[in-house]
């Protein structure tokens, strides 16, 4: 065979490989962690776009749902969610919300994480419960729309400092372990409600990276009086299950777990227990771009789809 002819073997069947590869990834709607040297799931620091395969072509990069009560006197922080998203590389953000006082978040129709690769939830300064006589802050058929976006592969940022009070009051200390929803996707084993054990609150917070993580050592100064209307900071603490791990400490009150990260082989959640959007600009849109780079980082192939396609050559 000539030298010529070689070449344009080589290119053929290095062709075939790369068509074969595309015909696989779209067969298969699952996408799964990528394995990494540590458990902390360490990503790249490249944006790492979601493929846009699936039943739907995507309808946003990102999808911001808030439930502050459709009431005005707490704050809507869409806007600061959305502008942080966007410096982040996200280039389309739709919004939902609760609509109605007592209501459920108004979520689109097609919840699925090739609509929306990752979804934000806020609950911003809301403490309201169902013994208010408001409805819950997150009620049971928001936890479940998100569980079953998250049983298929979604990924979830879910910050608010009175979620755990307004939804599971009772999941609270060492002798009330998460249940449920917060445990078996935010990770939360242990919570620990207004860890600071400030009664009336603390306008000023500083949370610091936990060891490890990747925000390892980064200290970042929070002011409630910069983002809520009506309240100070009362932010929860967390201590995490066997999947998940803890992202920052709450100086204040000498805990760590104020953020929660959970990647399973499923799926990747953030938990808050203090408003993040708190801090500076720079520092805000900081968290955001690291945290949309670990909760997108995927392997663009998984092992049994290589396995496949190598065996079409053997």
């Amino acid at each position: 065979m000539s030298r010529t002819a070689e070449k344009k073997n080589v290119a053929a069947r290095a062709g075939v490989i790369a068509l074969a590869a595309l015909v696989i990834l779209a067969m298969n709607a699952s996408v799964l962690l990528a394995e990494t040297s540590s458990k902390a799931g360490l990503p790249d620091r490249v944006h790492v776009a979601r493929p846009a395969h699936g039943p739907t072509l995507r309808q946003a990069d990102v999808l911001i749902c808030l439930d502050i009560n459709a009431h005005d006197g707490f704050a809507d922080l869409t806007p600061a969610y959305s502008a942080a998203f966007t410096a982040a590389g996200a280039t389309s953000i739709s919004t939902c919300r609760v609509e109605t006082g007592g209501g459920s978040i108004n979520f689109p129709s097609g919840l699925t994480p090739w609509n929306y690769p990752v979804v934000v939830v806020l609950t911003s300064e809301n403490w309201w419960d169902s013994s208010e006589g408001n409805g819950h802050n997150i009620d049971p058929t928001d936890e479940a729309m998100l569980a079953g976006y998250l049983d298929q592969g979604g990924r979830l940022l879910f910050v608010g400092q009175d979620y755990m009070w307004g939804s599971h009051p009772e999941m609270d200390g060492p002798g009330n372990p998460c249940s449920e929803f917060p445990r078996e996707y935010l990770g939360l084993d242990i919570c620990h409600q207004d860890a600071s054990g400030s009664a009336g609150g603390d306008p000023l917070a500083t949370v610091t990276g936990s060891p490890g993580w990747l925000f390892d050592g980064e200290s970042v100064p929070l002011d409630a009086t910069t983002v809520f209307l009506a309240n100070d900071f009362f932010g929860d603490c967390a201590d995490p299950t066997a999947t998940a791990g803890y992202g920052f400490s709450y100086d204040e009150a000498g805990q760590d777990g104020v953020v929660i990260w959970n990647a399973t082989r499923g799926f990747k959640t953030v938990w808050a227990g203090i408003e993040l959007a708190a801090a500076s600009q720079t520092d805000f849109h900081h968290v955001i771009d690291v945290l949309y780079d670990w909760l997108l980082a995927d392997s663009p192939v998984e092992d049994r789809t290589w396995g496949r396609i190598k065996a079409i050559y053997r």
